[in-house]
């Protein structure tokens, strides 16, 4: 998870259908521990706190 930082570009892979894989954001903050997440502002405007394992480098 350390890889993540602000300003970071990703990509969901969490198979979630409400946030297709693919759906592109930028990382705008990551938790102290992996059970935080990592907040995202995705390019459709929705933010969602997603686990590391829920992302790809876009």
């Amino acid at each position: 998870m350390g890889s993540y930082t602000p300003g970071y570009r990703v990509q969901s892979c969490t198979g979630d259908p409400g946030l297709p894989d693919g759906t592109c954001g930028t990382v705008t903050s990551v938790g102290m521990d992996y059970g935080d997440g990592i907040e995202v502002t995705f390019d459709d405007g929705r933010q969602f706190n997603v686990l590391a394992c829920g992302l790809d480098p876009a």
